[in-house]
């Protein structure tokens, strides 16, 4: 589940811009957006564009038109810096695009993506999954207690951890992959005739990317393919580490799978970061990272690299999300870090995770997943 939006919104601060005199800084949620100087005042009513945003030509006129000094690359809205300073994201005068959303109706916080038929941009699929994942249906084939991640909300839009203590985990440039023991579904012709004759076992071993199954993709023949996915994890010997009713996600790293990390490996490596239980419900509920670092040890996995534990602040969130990565320091730039509770997460099992991208990373040529 995407955490797109493109939010009516407030102004919550204005800060000068240490390298421009007639420009200023304006703050929305907890990203800075170069502005002119004078253009908005505290408490101003805008429309925050984040980035990543894929404007439609209606809108790009208007924000960028004819001899406007910034030109977008295929509509698309990046980090940049502007006299030595980053700007993340757009901000656009409500009255400006008056035409296609009535924004004297729109409610603080609502989200007008659609009305002003802006998209989140999509890369391109990465090579090593083409043919395994490109034309894939996902619902035909998943089972459906092998549920997807749901994603990671940037901390920059607001979080829960203020005087809490959390996990700071290094974010690695990977590729996420999911595997599992689970309840046996019959969502195949083939595993209802399986069925029918009382040949099936009680559980079953799945895998795939976060958003799509792969286990089935050629008939229920086996468990792993010759995709990247099913390839790694054979080479590490993946199911046999895991009991019925656990669901891992992990990250799988090395060279190919994205520009410029292949983070000191040869060949693909498997680094965990999380893991869910099924419970007899049906519901399924979430180990605190302490609980996964453990169960990363005495399966025999790779556990993602911990940078921090303790009280949360926004200095000690600043010093962990930027700089090399912890995990290959040749990597001179660090994706960035995921923040969590320590003690687990919420009442309803749900995960309270959230990523904090590095700037420098954003700022440089790695790809588009993060």
């Amino acid at each position: 589940m995407s955490d797109y939006k493109v939010p009516f919104t407030k102004i919550r601060a204005i800060n000068p811009h240490p390298g421009a005199d007639r420009l200023e800084i304006a703050k929305v949620y907890d990203f800075e957006v170069v502005v002119s100087k004078n253009r908005y005042q505290i408490g101003d009513s805008v429309i925050y564009v984040p980035i990543d945003s894929v404007l439609s030509p209606q809108v790009e006129s208007i924000v960028f038109p004819e001899g406007s000094k910034i030109k977008l690359h295929k509509s698309r809205v990046r980090q940049i810096k502007i006299r030595g300073h980053i700007s993340q994201g757009l901000l656009i005068d409500p009255i400006s695009v008056i035409s296609l959303v009535d924004t004297s109706q729109a409610k603080e916080e609502q989200d007008v993506s659609k009305e002003l038929g802006l998209t989140k941009y999509e890369p391109p699929t990465p090579a090593f999954q083409s043919g395994a994942i490109g034309s894939m249906k996902v619902k035909p084939f998943c089972n459906p207690n092998f549920r997807t991640y749901n994603g990671i909300t940037n901390i920059r839009w607001g979080h829960p951890f203020e005087g809490k203590e959390v996990v700071m985990q290094c974010k690695l440039h990977g590729s996420h992959v999911r595997f599992a023991k689970v309840p046996f579904v019959a969502n195949t012709l083939w595993k209802k005739v399986l069925s029918f004759f009382k040949l099936t076992p009680k559980f079953e071993q799945v895998y795939g990317s976060n958003n799509v199954e792969l286990t089935n993709r050629k008939g229920f023949k086996g468990y792993y393919g010759e995709d990247i996915y099913g390839k790694t994890l054979a080479r590490f010997d993946a199911f046999s580490k895991i009991k019925d009713n656990e669901i891992v996600h992990a990250e799988i790293i090395g060279p190919g799978i994205q520009k410029g990390y292949s983070y000191g490996h040869k060949d693909h490596h498997l680094v965990i970061f999380d893991v869910r239980i099924v419970n007899a419900d049906g519901t399924q509920t979430w180990l605190n990272p302490e609980e996964v670092e453990s169960f990363a040890k005495q399966r025999g996995f790779t556990f993602v690299p911990v940078l921090y534990t303790g009280l949360f602040s926004e200095e000690v969130l600043k010093e962990h999300t930027s700089g090399p990565s912890v995990y290959c320091p040749a990597e001179k730039i660090r994706e960035g870090c995921v923040v969590k509770l320590r003690h687990g997460y919420d009442q309803n099992g749900s995960k309270q995770a959230f990523k904090s991208i590095n700037p420098d990373y954003l700022a440089g040529d790695f790809g588009d997943n993060h």
